[in-house]
């Protein structure tokens, strides 16, 4: 499976993905999980861990950037921000490469990580980090803009 959703501790979800995608069936499936959790009509946020991403094709890129645009037509984001685990330069680029094309719905923070943390740490991290108090390598995204290092 692409993406492992973990909902023990909602309303924070944990999507840990895999090294690389087998399908365009497993991307629609992440997607369609996404969507249901907008059907929920609960505020939540993501720990997105790209940790175990390798290789991903340019074209789940473009996808994404045409997902969020759709979904940027919602009349409410129940998504409330996000906190994206990276530690690979070229899943960062195309993070960085969609977050240009289009922008967040909610805030989002890239964290290029070096090391595991926990669950706790990370759900602490995501509930009080916000664009002034930002950790070492990380950057904010700013829905409604492209990226703003803070580095």
């Amino acid at each position: 499976m692409f993406a492992e959703y973990n909902y023990d501790n909602f309303p924070v979800i944990f999507v840990t993905f895999s090294e690389s995608i087998n399908s365009e069936e497993e991307f629609d499936q992440f997607l369609t999980e996404w969507l249901n959790l907008y059907l929920n009509r609960s505020d939540f946020s993501y720990v997105f861990d790209t940790c175990n991403m390798k290789n991903i094709p340019i074209k789940y890129a473009i996808k994404m950037t045409l997902f969020i645009k759709n979904l940027r037509k919602q009349p409410y984001h129940y998504l409330q921000k996000s906190l994206i685990l990276v530690n690979d330069k070229n899943i960062k680029r195309l993070l960085d490469f969609v977050f240009t094309l289009q922008s967040p719905v909610a805030p989002v923070y890239l964290w290029q990580i070096n090391e595991e943390y926990d669950k706790e740490y990370l759900i602490t991290t995501l509930n009080t980090i916000n664009r002034t108090n930002l950790k070492d390598d990380m950057i904010y995204v700013k829905p409604n803009s492209s990226l703003i290092p803070f580095l």
